[in-house]
């Protein structure tokens, strides 16, 4: 159930990757809006080092391994029943490994394709029953510019964030009868340490901040807008 306080509406959002780069920053946008936030990542300490740092009373959390069906169902199980109603998902959580396509190994892109695309595919479905049962809600799962062109050295990264989008947009046409949005949010390079990379590296790349609002925008947008497809670059 959304609530009111000074006017404005808060929701309940869970957030993947959510305490770091892009995720961290939604985390924050969205309780600096009034919103409640469980965030989730592979790791405890991660969670607890951004409540520490934050401080938020309504800043909630768990490790989850997106990949793996049972934690995920435990962490939404968990969400629901420790902040309520579920509002909004955000998928942000992603990895990616850039080499040859010949010198790829079958680790490295069963670790992309996993992280990127079944982990999206395996959380959303467990919020998309409770959203289905309460009669709507936001989903925006963070894609990439790699989900539109290809690159040398980025076979694995492509295959699974142009999956990405054509699973997001398949969820929209079948969520859409029951209140429920799927929208994504495509950047270019962006000044987070990813890959190996540090963000110092990244000078000419999108802000992580930026990318938090495009987000942000997609999960509050009037529902007369329908589906949203944000495309990025630097």
């Amino acid at each position: 159930m959304r609530r009111h306080r000074g006017g404005m509406t808060m929701a309940i959002y869970i957030v993947t990757g959510g305490t770091r780069g892009i995720g961290k920053e939604v985390t924050k946008k969205l309780l600096e809006r009034g919103d409640t936030v469980f965030a989730v990542s592979r790791t405890k300490t991660s969670l607890e080092a951004l409540q520490e740092e934050l401080n938020h009373s309504r800043l909630f959390g768990t490790p989850c391994d997106v990949n793996n069906p049972e934690e995920a169902a435990a962490a939404v199980e968990q969400c629901h029943s420790t902040c309520g109603e579920i509002n909004g998902l955000v998928n942000n959580a992603g990895v990616g490994s850039f080499k040859p396509f010949e010198e790829l190994t079958l680790e490295e892109w069963d670790a992309q394709l996993n992280t990127n695309l079944r982990g999206v595919f395996i959380l959303s479905q467990q919020v998309y029953r409770w959203m289905k049962a309460a009669g709507g809600g936001e989903i925006v799962n963070v894609a990439s510019n790699l989900g539109y062109v290809t690159r040398p050295g980025a076979s694995a990264y492509c295959a699974s964030k142009w999956g990405l989008r054509g699973l997001s947009a398949t969820m929209n046409e079948e969520g859409r009868e029951h209140g429920i949005r799927v929208s994504t949010v495509s950047p270019g390079l962006v000044q987070t340490d990813f890959a190996g990379v540090s963000a110092s590296e990244k000078p000419s790349g999108l802000t992580p901040e930026a990318v938090a609002d495009a987000v942000i925008a997609a999960l509050t947008a009037s529902k007369d807008v329908g589906s949203i497809e944000h495309r990025m670059e630097p």
